[in-house]
């Protein structure tokens, strides 16, 4: 029996830093830009590890130091502030038939940070409810993880909020 295997997609690519009016900028070590763009790619912490040759405390690492330069709870909230800030530019996407939307508010709620908990409450409905919906958006995006289906999402016009996200380092009182 053959087994085939799918070719690797190309990573995304990730973009210089965009000053914010504010005046700071999201500035990543080349190891916390290959996290993001493997994040985006629709990698794991685990299968970042074992990509990269990391430990997994390595990439782990790397990842709660994106989530503190964002400003993010998650990791598909590091995807989607890396997207609102021009970190990551998705390409341009369309879809044949719309996304269901109450799927498409939970997903944006799990975006900016939410836990899948705090959205059932939001919308009123069970867990299991929000899990298909993400699930569903997940199939839709050809994704495993939601970090990906976030990234693929800002390449669809109208689907993603686009506003730059509050600056975690004027958050923290940092000096310009």
């Amino acid at each position: 029996m053959t087994v085939l295997h799918r070719p690797e997609p190309p990573l995304p690519e990730v973009e210089e830093p965009t000053m914010r009016r504010c005046g700071h900028y999201i500035e990543l070590t080349e190891g916390e830009a290959v996290v993001l763009a493997m994040l985006a790619g629709d990698l794991n912490s685990v299968r970042i590890a074992d990509r990269t040759g990391w430990s997994y405390n390595v990439a782990r690492g790397r990842l709660l130091r994106l989530k503190r330069k964002t400003g993010a709870e998650s990791a598909p909230q590091v995807v989607d502030v890396a997207c609102r800030t021009g970190l990551l530019v998705p390409p341009l996407a369309g879809l044949r038939t719309p996304l269901p939307p109450l799927a498409v508010l939970s997903f944006r709620a799990v975006a900016h940070g939410r836990t899948n908990r705090q959205v059932a409450l939001l919308r009123g409905v069970s867990e299991s409810t929000v899990g298909a919906d993400l699930a569903a958006i997940r199939h839709r995006m050809r994704t495993e993880g939601n970090p990906a289906a976030v990234y693929r999402l800002h390449g669809v016009p109208g689907v993603m909020d686009t506003a730059v996200p509050p600056c975690p380092a004027c958050s923290r009182g940092a000096a310009r």
